[in-house]
């Protein structure tokens, strides 16, 4: 029995206690419901404020084993309640209530799967970008409770559906899955996959022949740590300029320059229009960099490969454009124009 369980079994314990004493006065003794009331509550509290009329035999023996009872009960209440209190259940509860609350509210976010170096690392840019998320892990450590107390977390599974709808996954944008092992992570992508049909899923892979196994099991990208390190090592020895270029980019400040993507949805009034023709950098300041068609792939002229200006944009096209924070939403506005 948990200490919420046994605390509300205390109170149950003193509501009874409360109506056997009233009922038992008024069988015993024939008083009315007030005084016996007054009488139970009085016996209970053991004040010694007097017997409201005098008792019988009957209602003697009655008052004493009602005291012996109530001293039970109010001493398992008090160990009860300091030990919910003390050993942090209230705010256990309390936390609980919140994440609840949290989640009903839940909607185009993230569900990251692992709360490891590799999932707070995600759970702090995510953070840093204002993007919502719910944590998933199946042993949060009350430190990690107590020092990310602003996370939304769920204590469970990943891999099972009840866990996933929990963390509302068919409201979910998409789902990062930096579980530590490998098949924990093609489990839960498959999981995932099987529930939602449209999420953008993204996992973590420590061995490359999982790889294919984690693509196979519904992941959209996955991403290798071990590989991803020794490249940007080498681009760093290599390269030391543009690493420090990416860098800066990727670093998420609000008056920093950094890439963004920009879907061309239906209606737009840039379709049919190339780059050159639409003048995105002379409106918006922004600067296009590439464009993907709506599968992903990168678009080229076939005619000049050396320029994308003169590509004539189509509904879905990805415009990935480098930037400040107010550039992009000049473009987004921009893009939405008919």
């Amino acid at each position: 029995m948990t200490p919420y369980q046994r605390f509300l079994l205390a109170l149950g314990l003193i509501f009874s206690l409360i109506f056997s004493g009233v009922a038992g006065y008024i069988v015993l003794e024939g008083w009315s419901f007030s005084d016996s009331l007054y009488m139970t509550f009085v016996t209970i509290s053991t004040v010694g404020f007097g017997e409201v009329n005098p008792l019988s035999t009957g209602g003697r023996y009655f008052t004493i084993f009602l005291i012996l009872v109530s001293l039970l009960v109010i001493g398992y209440i008090i160990t009860t309640l300091m030990s919910f209190l003390f050993e942090g259940q209230l705010l256990h509860a309390m936390r609980e209530r919140r994440m609840k609350h949290f989640l009903m509210q839940m909607k185009d976010h993230f569900i990251i799967c692992g709360f490891g170096e590799v999932g707070k690392e995600t759970a702090e840019e995510l953070n840093r970008h204002k993007i919502p998320f719910v944590i998933v892990d199946l042993s949060l450590s009350e430190g990690d409770r107590a020092r990310f107390s602003d996370y939304v977390m769920i204590e469970g599974d990943a891999s099972e559906e009840e866990i996933l709808e929990q963390a509302k996954i068919m409201k979910a944008r998409g789902l990062i899955s930096c579980l530590p092992e490998d098949p924990q992570n093609v489990f839960t992508v498959l999981t995932a996959r099987q529930m939602n049909s449209n999420l953008q899923i993204v996992s973590r892979a420590s061995l490359k022949r999982t790889v294919l196994k984690l693509k196979k099991a519904g992941a959209n990208r996955v991403i290798t740590p071990k590989a991803i390190a020794g490249k940007q090592l080498a681009t760093v020895s290599i390269k030391p300029e543009v690493m420090h270029f990416l860098e800066t980019i990727s670093s998420g400040e609000s008056d920093a320059i950094h890439i963004e993507a920009c879907t061309l949805e239906k209606g737009s009034g840039l379709i049919g229009k190339s780059l050159r023709e639409s003048n995105i950098g002379q409106y918006t300041g922004a600067v296009v960099i590439g464009i993907l068609n709506a599968q992903g792939v990168l678009r080229s002229n076939q005619t000049n490969r050396s320029t994308i200006s003169t590509i004539e944009l189509e509904e879905g096209d990805i415009l990935m454009a480098m930037g400040s924070e107010e550039q992009h939403k000049s473009l987004l506005n921009f893009s939405r124009e008919k």
